[in-house]
C-alpha cells in the first residue's frame, strides 16, 4: 500500500486528463466539427463587440461534440474578453445529473454554479426559499459580476418538472431566461446555449416561450469509425510513448461506432482500457484490455440503469428484451405484452395493463436503454409502439437475470414463443 500511496506505480498514462471526456480541450484536438465551431465562434464574437450573443440550440445524438465544442469556443472567448477588459464567462449545468428535475432545483443549481464562477458564496438554501427568491439572488450575482454571461444548459430535456404540469420545467426556465434582459432584471448581456439530443423538445414549449425563445440551431451528426479514429489519435499523447498496442485506437473507434458514433464513450473506453492495463501491471494497452473494458462498461451501464427498478418494471423490460433478442433489437409492443403476461403468470405476479407496461418500458428509454416510436401495422394491427434497444440486448437480459426473482425464467422456451408471435 505504501508504494501505491507514494506514487511508485507503473502507469501507461502521460496526461490522463486528455482521456477524461469532461476536460475542456483546445480546438486543435477537436476533429470533424469545423462547421459547428465556426458557427459558435461567429455567435460568441458579439461578446467581444459588447453585444449580446444570440441564443444557440445545439442538437444531435449523444457524444457528437455539442458540449465539447461550445465549451472550447467559450473558453477561447473568455481569454480574448479578458485581454479587452470584458468580464465574460460561461456557466454550464447538466440537468440530467441533478437528483431532482424540477424548475426550483434547476434555478438553485444555476445560482450555485454562477456564484462559484463569480467567486462569491451562494447563500441560498435548497429548500425553504421560493423559486422567485432564487431567481432574484441569481440575477443579483449576474448583474454584479459579469458584463456578459452565457448559460450552457446541457441535456435540458431531462428537466421535466412535476408530473401533470401544464408545461415541462425547461419551458418555464427558458421563458424566464429569454425575458431577463427585456424585463430589466440585469444589465448583463445574458444568453443561453441549449444542448439536447432531442431537437423536437421545442414541440413541448409553451406558446409564450416559443414566441420569446428564438435560438440559432446548429446540428451535430454521428461520427463514423474513421472520424472516431482521428478524434482518438488527437488524444494519443494522453499515454506514454509506445504504451498503445497497434490496433487499439481502431478497435476503440469500432466500439464507438457501434454506439451510434458516440465520441465521449469512445474516449472513456480508451481511458478504461488504460486503467485495466495499470491494474494488471502491464506497460502496454492491448486490444484485450479494450475488450475487457468494453464488456465491463456495458454491464455496469446497464446495471446502473436497471438495478433500482421495481420487479414490474424489470418484467416489462425483460419481455421487451426477449422479443428484441429474436428480432434484430426491435420489439413491437403487442408481442412484448403477450410475453409479459406469460412472465407474470409464470411468476405469480399481477398482470398490469398494456398502457402501464409500455410506460414502464418507456421509462427505461429516459435512461438511454432503448427508444420508442409509434408505427402503423396496417388495418389488422393498428397503431402501436415499437421499442428499439440502444444498449446490447444480451447485456440487458444478463443483468436482469441477476435478480433472484427473474432467475427461473425459461428464456429458451420463451424464445420459441416469441418467434411464433413475431410470425403471427
Amino acid at each position: 500500500m505504501d508504494s501505491i500511496l507514494d506514487g511508485d506505480v507503473q502507469t501507461v498514462f502521460e496526461n490522463k486528463d486528455l482521456v477524461d471526456s469532461s476536460t475542456i480541450v483546445d480546438q486543435d484536438r477537436i476533429y470533424g466539427r469545423d462547421e459547428q465551431l465556426a458557427a459558435e465562434a461567429r455567435a460568441f464574437r458579439d461578446t467581444l463587440d459588447g453585444e449580446r450573443p444570440p441564443d444557440l440550440l445545439l442538437y444531435g445524438p449523444s457524444g457528437t461534440g455539442k458540449t465539447l465544442t461550445v465549451k472550447a469556443v467559450a473558453n477561447k472567448v473568455k481569454e480574448r474578453a479578458l485581454e479587452s477588459g470584458i468580464e465574460f464567462d460561461f456557466v454550464a449545468v447538466n440537468f440530467k445529473t441533478m437528483e431532482s428535475h424540477t424548475l426550483d432545483r434547476a434555478v438553485w443549481k444555476l445560482g450555485h454554479q454562477t456564484a462559484r464562477k463569480a467567486g462569491v458564496v451562494w447563500d441560498v438554501p435548497r429548500s425553504g426559499v421560493s423559486t422567485d427568491m432564487k431567481y432574484t439572488r441569481l440575477y443579483e450575482i449576474v448583474d454584479d459580476h459579469f458584463d456578459s454571461l452565457v448559460f450552457i444548459l446541457d441535456e435540458i430535456d431531462a428537466l421535466t418538472g412535476s408530473t401533470g404540469a401544464d408545461e415541462p420545467a425547461y419551458s418555464r426556465l427558458l421563458y424566464s431566461l429569454s425575458r431577463v434582459m427585456s424585463e430589466q432584471h440585469v444589465d448583463t448581456q445574458l444568453s443561453t446555449v441549449v444542448v439536447t439530443n432531442y431537437p423536437k423538445f421545442r414541440e413541448n414549449l409553451d406558446s409564450r416561450t416559443d414566441s420569446s425563445y428564438n435560438p440559432n440551431g446548429i446540428h451535430f451528426s454521428d461520427y463514423d469509425a474513421n472520424e472516431l479514429i482521428e478524434i482518438l489519435e488527437r488524444r494519443r499523447d494522453a499515454f506514454k510513448d509506445d504504451a498503445l498496442e497497434d490496433g487499439v485506437i481502431e478497435i476503440v473507434a469500432a466500439y464507438g461506432a457501434q454506439n451510434e458514433g458516440d465520441a465521449r464513450r469512445a474516449i472513456d473506453l480508451l481511458r478504461d482500457a488504460g486503467e485495466i492495463a495499470n491494474r494488471a501491471g502491464d506497460p502496454v494497452v492491448t486490444q484485450g484490455h479494450v475488450r475487457s473494458a468494453n464488456d465491463s462498461v456495458v454491464k455496469n451501464r446497464v446495471l446502473e440503469i436497471v438495478g433500482g427498478m421495481s420487479v414490474q418494471k424489470k418484467l416489462s423490460l425483460y419481455a421487451a428484451a426477449l422479443v428484441a433478442k429474436d428480432n434484430e433489437g426491435v420489439a413491437p409492443s403487442p408481442v412484448v405484452y403477450d410475453i409479459y403476461k406469460i412472465l407474470c403468470e409464470g411468476s405469480d405476479m399481477e398482470i398490469y395493463t398494456q398502457e402501464t407496461v409500455n410506460s414502464h418500458i418507456n421509462k427505461a428509454g429516459t435512461y438511454g436503454v432503448l427508444e420508442s416510436e409509434r408505427v402503423s401495422g396496417g388495418f389488422k394491427s393498428g397503431v402501436h409502439l415499437v421499442f428499439k434497444f440502444t444498449e446490447p440486448v444480451g447485456a440487458v437480459l444478463d443483468t436482469l437475470s441477476e435478480d433472484d426473482r427473474l432467475q427461473e425464467i425459461p428464456a429458451t422456451e420463451l424464445g420459441e414463443v416469441v418467434k411464433r408471435r413475431l410470425r403471427d
